[in-house]
């Protein structure tokens, strides 16, 4: 029997990583649970130029209780708090990452699966707190779901602070493979994200951009062969600006690509979460660099505070010379913490999803 998954993210989304993460709990469901069809909606407005309904509300629950066997909500920064931005048809504000209301989240009738989310991606901000009308929705949305669980430990924890329960499994996208984290031999390049441009109009962010750069600068003048990968169509017109110049630049708004350029390195430095995120899912060695509280939240889960950069702090670019150097080398000692971290939540997502698979058969013979 094939299900019927309603799948609601950042659709849309000019940022690679929220349809990375997208394809990677579909694939999570389908390698656990079996075959399933999979209809996607906008789970909040961060395409402007989409036509359709957004939201968990009005003519999409009503879809969802018709046709949904299942629905999914996961995908990203879909825990964080906002400012209000757009209205939706109700003329209601919406300052967090799904678009929904308690009435509406009352009328599904539908099995509710959350995964994957997470809070916090402002660079030198601290996270914001949760309005009343978020905390009310999001309480809602976790006591009407069947299973649940987030990307980050400083998510669980934030959720905690509101009387949420949910568990950390990490990113779905850290788990695409099996994969341990190895050595990678050969000519192939090391892929350097280009770090959000957004910091660049936030106190302390243009001097880490320009830290950032002279970072690629030492790559180019010390011989190692690299790709800066952009993850935001909005990034171009800063990379232009503030990448030196004869420098490759790949960028793709196919999720299938991006994995395919990333098999093909043997070295990821993430100054995105999700670069080092995919890195990590697809077995290679990788250094995290702490750019916002989404990066740190990754470095505090898996315990990667010595193999991992923080900005503000004295010294933290030599650093990062140092630990590049030392991949290059291939130097084992480092990928110890990456491996045990893959290990343990892995294990933790493992029987998360065969926690969804009891539930999916369940259903299956109920419905038979």
């Amino acid at each position: 029997m094939s299900f019927a998954v309603h799948h609601y993210f950042p659709l849309g989304s000019e940022n690679s990583g929220d349809g990375l993460v997208a394809h990677a709990i579909q694939e999570a469901f389908a390698r656990h649970c079996g075959r399933a069809s999979f209809v996607h909606f906008a789970a909040n407005d961060c395409n402007k130029r989409f036509g359709g309904d957004v939201g968990l509300l009005g003519p999409n629950l009503d879809r969802n209780n018709r046709h949904a066997d299942l629905v999914i909500v996961g995908g990203s920064n879909m825990l964080q708090p906002q400012k209000a931005r757009g209205q939706n048809s109700r003329k209601k504000s919406h300052d967090w990452g799904l678009f929904t209301d308690v009435q509406s989240l009352e009328r599904l009738r539908k099995p509710l699966l959350l995964v994957g989310m997470g809070t916090g991606s402002s660079f030198g901000k601290p996270i914001r707190r949760y309005s009343p009308a978020a905390v009310r929705e999001i309480r809602a949305l976790h006591h009407k779901a069947r299973l649940s669980a987030v990307r980050d430990q400083i998510t669980a924890d934030r959720l905690a602070e509101i009387g949420v329960e949910s568990q950390c499994i990490g990113c779905p996208v850290t788990f695409l493979t099996d994969r341990q984290i190895e050595p990678q031999a050969g000519h192939l390049p090391v892929l350097v994200s280009f770090p959000p441009s957004r910091i660049v109009e936030r106190f302390g962010g243009t001097s880490f951009m320009r830290a950032s750069m002279q970072y690629v600068q030492w790559l180019k003048r010390s011989g190692v062969q690299f790709v800066v990968t952009l993850h935001d169509q909005r990034d171009w017109a800063v990379a232009k600006r503030w990448l030196p110049a004869g420098v490759e630049v790949f960028y793709t708004d196919r999720t299938d690509e991006l994995i395919g350029r990333f098999e093909k390195s043997h070295l990821v430095i993430g100054f995105r979460l999700h670069a080092a995120l995919l890195g990590v899912g697809l077995g290679k060695p990788v250094i995290p660099v702490g750019v916002d509280w989404r990066g740190l939240a990754f470095i505090d889960t898996f315990k990667l505070e010595e193999h991992s950069i923080r900005p503000f702090r004295l010294g933290q670019f030599a650093k990062l010379r140092t630990l590049t150097a030392r991949l290059l080398d291939g130097d084992r000692q480092m990928l110890g913490p990456l491996n045990a971290g893959k290990m343990r939540f892995g294990a933790r997502s493992k029987a998360f999803w065969q926690q969804v698979a009891q539930s999916v058969a369940g259903d299956n013979r109920a419905a038979a």
